[in-house]
């Protein structure tokens, strides 16, 4: 219904022909007019009549004077427009109609039933803008106060059954009110208007100076509404679209739709949006019921190869509007019509979204009926284009972004650290690139770089996995072997005893020790050999079936085998390896903080980390040797707390695992390069590889005597020159003093090494009994 408010409304608003009456008489008077439009005798019976004349309280006298007030408002509204436009008078302010247009009657004054009328504003705003409004008038016509606001006013038309909307911009013409004031008039000083200029926005300040009930509104308003369906929709869809969700979810999607719906008039429009990533067509949403039900099938990735000569490829290749009047009689759409059909779909509109001249993907609208698009539709269709391609544009860059947060997060293969070189490289690759230059980017070296490698092992992890996979084995011949053994028993076969032979021999080999193969073999063997007989086998009675109920009850059938011990096994490496590694990355995210740092960590068994500190790693150049001692110092504090960690999590473990910890520092700077087939950095030059091969041998090394270096519950570091020996001298005895680490320090000469001479090592106890050292390490790591 037409919003209207009698009641709340502060000013006293009357209904008064008067100012039309006025401007008839000023413009017959003035001589401008050629002729009198509404008849000379119009003002005559007026004067007839003066129930019209002066202000009108009583709204019924009108209907007495139906003629009449037609004639006269014919002024205002033209007899041509009476039956194809929208439009009423009304009482001013308050909007109560006095008459009305029947489109206008029809729509907003008595809605048919199934139509929902609403305004674009709530009561509260309704209420300000007219009072503010109404003020303005004031101000104007007995001030000379000349202040201007505009007075937005939409009505939204709905029709419930099939949620289509109407939307209308209210014009409404204030030029027949007059203001007026009511006893004597209020006098304003030039402090008092400006004060009102100072506060034209603020009815509560303005009543202050000129209450309401001071002053009355006579005459009338005129309203048209103007439908702006299209223009709304196009808006609504503009806003919606800045935000990629909307395209990407299934919620905003089915909001875009519904706006589509009232774009084209068509309540059982479905649609769908799809857009090229790569080689794959992807299917961004869909708005009907089933989401096969369009031209990118089932899923929503497919190879676009799947699609050539298909209607979808014809739209890529050509870049123009398709109408399809039967989705049954079109042979690009044969795979997919049934899915259409499924959901009442039979004509198609599809548009295909250009960005700067490729293709990028498609907007496709859907309805049911034969041949229900015409050209009306695909001039709609054009104006939607622009909008759904901007938006499949950011939306496909959105999606860019998350993938390589993804890379980033799960490969590292950019470490955030030095991300802002590969940004200038990148930068100038594109200026290149406009220019017509080299397609490769240049070279990523970080010059003069100090490697800081650290390792925590887990201590015989090879010979304790291959133990707990004997031990299954074992077992899981065991059980076999127990089968076998009750079925002889039961029947006496020769056959059953070579079984049993071959199980046996297998089983003694075990003993031996685990060989390459024995896992898979053995498998092999029990699943092809052994199981296969069990169907057999128990038909020889309840003690055979029994044997081969436990043999099936231990055995993964997944895996095919026995998985007790390598379970308690892998369980304890999954639960040491994760600890660790949640540690050291939170230790190194603080130390990241303090100064930027190539890091790298890498999960086996156990955790192993490497850094890189320099000044051509940090853009502002940053860098001191005070930085590099300090972060071996670190390095040092950060094994004493991995090691206990590990101590801790022993009572946690299915199978209690040592590990073995070990340092290795450099005092010579070297070079790095990033690889691009690899993806990864590298030492840079013949020389700098040896930190690397040492690296990769040093789980191997020995002392004099054969000793394994690395031993459980100690840090081995290992140097190659005096001045790293007596600086890390220096950071051991403080952290003794601290308590992290015991009295014990040796030093140890190493063995040579394939390919690597002359490399000493310091070797310390660690106390894990340290109170400094448990407060340090629970401190970065506070389980969940």
């Amino acid at each position: 219904m037409l919003p209207h408010d009698s009641g709340r409304f502060a000013f006293e608003c009357v209904l008064s022909l008067e100012p039309l009456i006025d401007f008839l008489q000023d413009r017959l008077n003035s001589g401008r007019w050629p002729a009198n439009p509404v008849g000379g005798d119009l003002l005559t019976r007026l004067d007839k009549a003066p129930e019209l004349r002066g202000t009108i309280q009583d709204l019924e006298v009108l209907k007495k004077h139906q003629g009449l007030l037609l004639r006269l408002m014919s002024l205002v509204f033209p007899p041509v427009a009476w039956d194809t436009e929208a439009f009423a008078a009304v009482v001013p302010f308050v909007l109560t109609p006095v008459m009305a247009s029947p489109q206008f009657e029809d729509l907003f004054i008595s809605p048919s039933a199934g139509l929902v009328v609403r305004r674009n504003i709530d009561d509260a705003t309704f209420l300000y803008g007219r009072t503010i409004k109404a003020y303005m008038f004031i101000l104007e016509s007995l001030y000379g106060l000349k202040q201007r606001m505009d007075y937005p006013l939409a009505m939204v038309v709905r029709e419930e059954a099939t949620g289509l909307e109407r939307h209308f911009a209210i014009q409404l013409d204030f030029r027949f009110v007059r203001p007026e004031a009511v006893s004597e008039p209020i006098v304003l000083s030039e402090a008092d208007l400006e004060f009102a200029r100072e506060n034209i926005t603020d009815p509560e300040a303005l009543r202050e100076l000129l209450p309401p009930e001071r002053f009355r509104l006579t005459g009338f308003t005129t309203m048209r509404a103007v439908e702006v369906t299209a223009f709304e929709t196009i808006s609504a869809l503009s806003r919606d679209l800045i935000d990629q969700e909307t395209v990407m979810s299934k919620a905003g999607f089915l909001r875009l739709q519904e706006r589509l719906r009232t774009f084209f008039g068509r309540g059982d429009l479905v649609a769908g949006v799809a857009a090229m990533h790569q080689d794959q067509v992807m299917l961004l949403n869909v708005g009907c019921r089933i989401d096969e039900s369009s031209i990118f099938g089932p899923t929503n990735q497919v190879p676009m190869d799947s699609f050539k000569g298909s209607l979808f490829d014809k739209l890529s290749q050509d870049g123009e509007l398709v109408v399809v009047a039967d989705v049954k009689a079109e042979p690009g759409l044969a795979e997919f019509s049934a899915d259409y059909v499924k959901s009442d779909i039979r004509s198609l509109l599809i548009a295909p979204l250009l960005y700067q001249g490729d293709f990028i993907g498609s907007l496709e609208v859907g309805l049911p009926g034969v041949d229900q698009f015409n050209p009306t539709d695909m001039a709609l269709m054009t104006q939607l284009q622009p909008l759904f391609t901007v938006a499949v544009k950011n939306a496909l860059n959105d999606l860019d972004k998350q993938i390589q947060a993804v890379i980033k997060q799960q490969c590292t293969a950019v470490h955030p650290s030095v991300e802002w070189r590969f940004e200038q490289a990148a930068m100038r690759h594109l200026a290149k690139r406009r220019e017509g230059g080299s397609e490769v980017m240049e070279p990523i070296v970080f010059n003069e770089v100090y490697p800081l490698f650290a390792s925590s092992d887990i201590r015989g992890s090879s010979r304790q996995r291959n133990q707990a996979i004997a031990v299954d084995l074992a077992r899981h011949l065991e059980l076999g072997l127990e089968v076998v053994r009750r079925a002889q028993q039961s029947k006496p076969l020769p056959i059953l005893g070579e079984l049993a032979g071959r199980i046996e021999r297998r089983r003694n080999r075990l003993e031996g020790g685990l060989k390459t193969g024995d896992e898979t073999g053995l498998a092999d063997f029990m699943r092809h050999e052994v199981e296969s007989v069990f169907e057999d086998l128990a038909k020889q009675g309840p003690q055979v079936a029994e044997a081969i109920a436990a043999y099936r009850e231990e055995v993964d059938l997944h895996l095919g085998t026995i998985y007790h011990q390598r379970w308690r096994f892998e369980k304890s490496v999954s639960l040491l390896n994760e600890r660790m590694a949640a540690y050291l990355d939170r230790e190194e995210a603080a130390m990241q903080a303090a100064l930027p740092h190539y890091y790298e960590r890498h999960r086996t068994d156990g955790v192993d980390h490497l850094i890189y500190l320099g000044a051509s790693l940090n853009q502002d150049g940053d860098f001191s040797r005070l930085h590099l001692s300090n972060f071996r110092l670190w390095q040092l504090m950060v094994t004493c707390g991995l090691a206990w960690h590990g101590e801790q999590l022993k009572k946690q473990m299915p199978l209690p695992l040592d590990t073995a910890h070990l340092i290795f520092i450099q005092e010579t700077p070297l070079n790095i390069r990033f690889r691009y087939d690899e993806k990864r950095f590298d030492v840079d030059g013949a020389y700098d590889v040896r930190h690397e091969i040492i690296r990769s041998r040093l789980d191997k090394a020995v002392i004099s005597g054969g000793e394994r270096l690395t031993q459980p519950g100690m840090i081995a570091v290992v140097y190659s020159s005096m001045d790293e020996a007596r600086e890390m001298y220096r950071h051991i005895e403080h952290l003794q003093a601290q308590g992290f680490l015991r009295p014990d320090v040796k030093r140890h000469v190493l063995e040579d090494l394939p390919g690597v001479r002359g490399l000493r090592a310091l070797r310390m106890s660690i106390n894990l009994e340290s109170e400094a050292l448990a407060q340090r390490a629970q401190s970065f790591f506070q389980e969940d």
